[in-house]
């Protein structure tokens, strides 16, 4: 993106527990950013310190991941 190569590690989940765990996790492992659905995006904003995108199935996932390293890198 814009010239940055941007590393995406998934954390795949199964429940809103998962999700939870996960986000915690990859902020953890050193993640500067989260994609997650809007189902648990508020939970995910709320716990981790890192900027949260919310994709909509819709939506594409590269797009997703484009917002979520503006937001980091701001």
């Amino acid at each position: 993106m814009d010239g940055h190569r941007i590393r995406v590690r998934e954390y795949p989940v199964y429940t809103m527990e998962d999700a939870i765990v996960a986000a915690v996790r990859a902020e953890r492992e050193g993640a500067t950013a989260i994609v997650c659905a809007p189902i648990v995006s508020s939970v995910i904003e709320q716990l981790v310190h890192i900027p949260v995108a919310t994709i909509i199935p819709r939506e594409s996932v590269q797009r997703a991941i484009e917002l979520a390293a503006r937001k980091a890198w701001l």
